[in-house]
């Protein structure tokens, strides 16, 4: 049976009352026999049946609402636009070591497929810290499961209570309905350190093993140029605790200083919070900071980098770090499994030539973002295409560039792009967008109609 919006968000709200004997296909599909013919007034018990069939859309929307998980404004704002026919709440929930983990809210279409998880303590109790779900990972129609391609997780320390986790996945489908099965777990607490001072001679690190990076030296450059120093005489603060993570390197760039520790995916971690001047006592922090490796290196490499600051005065220079400890709350992996129909979304290719010499090859609108692919110029100063909608109620929303991932170079002068845009409220927060919500699509001065 193949429901409409509505009529499914009524379907899953009757599914949160227990009633176990109850045929909710039935009584979807009763309701649905009911508001396609009209009722003459004149009869009596079908004035009560209208009236009865009224109640119980009020009552069932009415749940909707209120199953609506309050993870979307925790992590989005308060702003946070969610059309209600988009969302299946869930609230599928399983407690393991005094701890429940809740599949709370979904929003699955054909082109992209999101989630809200929770974490409580079953007792009501605060949460100690920040929590880290471990891998939760997506299969579809028993597909090989994968992890999301972007996510969110808030914790806020003022109501320590509940922590919420938003992750969004990619899917290119075709079928009405899909069986979708999440793992979790386990779930870990990151437990964060006061601030340490490590007793390291910086000046006699740098002067047996110089390096300097060039202007535009990034990611895997710098990581390769970090693998050639070697530091095994580094002591460095708790490292009875946490005796995995090491120092990885000293660098000067065209800013300033450069420090790098080096530590396992899984485990603690750490980073250089700030650098005191013993001179001044004056302590300076990390102008910015940058993590890279992956999953398949089994280490991360963690860079920090201090401004104005010159070898001359790395004699005077003391480093403090913050230190991250994982703390096992649920040492279990949770599945949760459902089925459900995908609402739509709409895909078009496309040879969109733009005025600064990009193209645009394909589009998808789906309601948590749009995607957009193709090439551009090779320049350092390339932007992002600017993207803007039409609705159908005449008011025009803007988008915001999430993520962006770039291709090598072809050697025609064309670098390959993707990128996913955000819908932003009319205050700038997140937005989320039925397919018959939207009348167009505007990239830089091409507009694109949906087509119906």
């Amino acid at each position: 049976m193949n429901l409409t919006p509505d009529e499914r968000r009524i379907r899953a709200a009757l599914e949160q009352i227990e009633t176990p004997m109850y045929d909710i296909g039935a009584a979807v599909q009763e309701q649905r026999s009911r508001l396609s013919h009209r009722i003459p007034i004149h009869s009596p018990h079908r004035i009560l049946a209208a009236v009865l069939a009224a109640l119980l859309l009020m009552v069932t929307a009415a749940a909707a609402v209120l199953q609506f998980s309050g993870g979307w404004h925790t992590i989005f704002g308060n702003g946070v636009t969610i059309p209600e026919g988009i969302t299946l709440p869930l609230q599928s929930s399983q407690t393991v070591d005094g701890y429940t983990i809740t599949l709370e809210d979904a929003i699955v279409s054909d082109s992209s497929i999101a989630v809200i998880f929770s974490v409580k303590s079953s007792d009501g109790a605060a949460i100690p810290g920040p929590v880290d779900f471990g891998n939760i990972m997506l299969s579809v129609d028993g597909s090989e499961p994968k992890t999301p391609d972007a996510a969110q997780s808030v914790f806020n320390p003022d109501a320590p209570s509940v922590q919420y986790c938003y992750q969004e996945y990619e899917y290119a489908g075709t079928a009405d309905t899909v069986s979708l099965t999440f793992t979790a777990g386990p779930i870990i607490c990151m437990e964060s350190s006061d601030l340490v001072t490590a007793d390291i001679d910086l000046d006699a690190l740098y002067q047996a093993q110089p390096l300097a990076f060039p202007a535009g030296t990034e990611g895997e450059a710098r990581t390769e140029a970090y693998s050639l120093q070697y530091f095994p005489g580094v002591s460095l603060p708790l490292a009875g605790r946490a005796p995995e993570i090491t120092f990885a390197g000293i660098a000067f760039d065209e800013n300033g200083l450069c420090l790098a520790l080096s530590y396992p995916v899984d485990g603690a971690s750490a980073e250089f919070a700030s650098i005191t001047d013993m001179r001044t006592g004056k302590s300076i922090s990390a102008l910015s900071s940058s993590t890279y490796g992956n999953s398949s290196s089994r280490r991360f490499l963690h860079q920090a980098c201090f401004p104005d600051i010159c070898a001359d005065d790395l004699p005077y220079l003391k480093p403090q770090l913050t230190y991250t400890f994982p703390i096992v709350l649920a040492n279990q992996t949770m599945t949760f499994s459902f089925r459900t129909s995908t609402a739509d979304s709409w895909s078009r290719e496309l040879a969109l030539q733009l005025a600064d010499g990009t193209t645009v090859t394909h589009l998808i609108v789906s309601p948590t973002c749009i995607e957009l692919e193709g090439m551009h110029p090779d320049s350092p100063d390339w932007e992002q295409p600017s993207v803007t909608l039409q609705l159908t109620d005449g008011s025009c929303i803007s988008t915001n560039p999430r993520a962006t991932t770039f291709y090598s170079p072809d050697g025609s002068g064309q670098t390959g792009y993707g990128i996913s845009y955000e819908y932003l409220s009319e205050d700038s927060s997140r937005r989320f967008l039925s397919l018959s919500d939207i009348v167009s699509v505007q990239i830089e001065d091409a507009t694109i109609r949906i087509e119906e």
